[in-house]
């Protein structure tokens, strides 16, 4: 089994969907699992400036996370793979401490270190796998961007790591953090001078046509996303392309980086 980690309604596809295409063409079983998929209660959404302009943004009428569901379903199962939504850790921007007080309230706290109140931060690396998954590849987010549910995701799959060394574990990376000038080598540098640190190895997934035409049918799911990102479909699909064949060198590939175990 395959099981890709996803802290929003997006990261897996945008950054994996290619390489997911062709698992399930190959019969292989493929599951993304949602890990920030929880729906803030009604009437308690902190009222931020990040929250007023990412709705605004997305105009996914009055309930922007079940219209993100739907769209993250969408594309998951158009891939061909099998979704799961872990309900109980919330986007970053919803999640608040236990006086109800906003822990990120800007753009610019979603990009540094979690929050000392970040339960999230606190108790998601301790959660183990349910027995009845047998994953034999692990992806997990390489953290390019520094989003800090990106970064608690990280720590998550490099905690389950240890605790299955028969898994293989591997990092992608995120699309389209990619694309900011020297995201990816500032990432692999913090990575390299953790404690512990970790050494990784790079891989280059080589996609066909129909890979990559897959992967684009699965972002045009993502309506209210498309305008944060692109000007517009035609303008996402040029620039997903032309990432694409960075990655390769020159010919369509996605990038994703393996631990070199001692």
């Amino acid at each position: 089994m395959h099981l890709f980690l996803s802290p929003h309604f997006d990261d897996a596809v945008l950054s994996c969907g290619g390489l997911i295409a062709r698992l399930v063409q190959k019969g292989q079983t493929v599951t993304v699992r949602t890990v920030m998929g929880g729906s803030p209660t009604p009437g308690r959404v902190p009222d931020t400036p990040i929250i007023r302009d990412l709705h605004a943004r997305w105009k996914a009428g009055d309930d922007p996370i079940q219209a993100r569901i739907r769209e993250d379903e969408a594309a998951i199962m158009g891939l061909g793979a099998q979704v799961i939504r872990m309900t109980v850790w919330l986007d970053c921007v919803y999640r608040t401490n236990t006086q109800g007080k906003a822990l990120y309230p800007s753009e610019e706290s979603l990009f540094g270190a979690p929050h000392p109140d970040d339960r999230a931060a606190a108790l998601l690396p301790t959660v183990v796998l349910p027995p009845d998954e047998n994953v034999h590849f692990l992806y997990v987010p390489l953290g390019v961007g520094n989003h800090v549910d990106h970064q608690i995701v990280r720590a998550w799959g490099v905690a389950l790591g240890k605790q299955n060394s028969w898994v293989a574990l591997k990092f992608y990376e995120e699309y389209p953090y990619t694309q900011d000038n020297g995201a990816i080598d500032k990432t692999l540098a913090h990575l390299s001078a953790s404690h512990p640190p970790l050494r990784l190895e790079r891989e280059i997934v080589p996609l066909s046509e129909m890979e990559v035409s897959a992967k684009l049918n699965a972002i045009r799911c993502y309506e209210s996303q498309i305008s944060t990102f692109w000007a517009d479909a035609a303008a996402m699909e040029t620039a997903t392309r032309q990432a694409m064949n960075e990655a390769g060198g020159g010919q369509p590939a996605e990038r994703y980086w393996n631990i070199v175990r001692n």
